[in-house]
């Protein structure tokens, strides 16, 4: 999903509507963290292993959300 995607979904709820991401063991938390990344294809097809790695260089720009309890070290 691009940015303008993203946009042009959250533009169907108002305005003020809470957005929120999944918590750490189980229920929602507010989106507290929106951090720019680079990331290219992960080699591996196994279903438990997302679409994407992170790429230390050369890799596509995207924006990676995290809940309260969540960060990058952790992802």
């Amino acid at each position: 999903m691009t940015v303008r995607e993203l946009m042009d979904e959250l533009s169907k709820f108002p305005a003020d509507q809470r957005v929120v991401v999944q918590g750490y063991e189980d229920g929602f938390d507010d989106v507290s963290i929106i951090e720019p990344i680079l990331i290219e294809k992960n080699p591996s097809d196994a279903w438990y292993y997302g679409r994407f790695a992170s790429a230390s260089k050369g890799g596509e720009e995207a924006v990676l959300l995290f809940g309260r309890l969540r960060s990058r070290g952790s992802a």
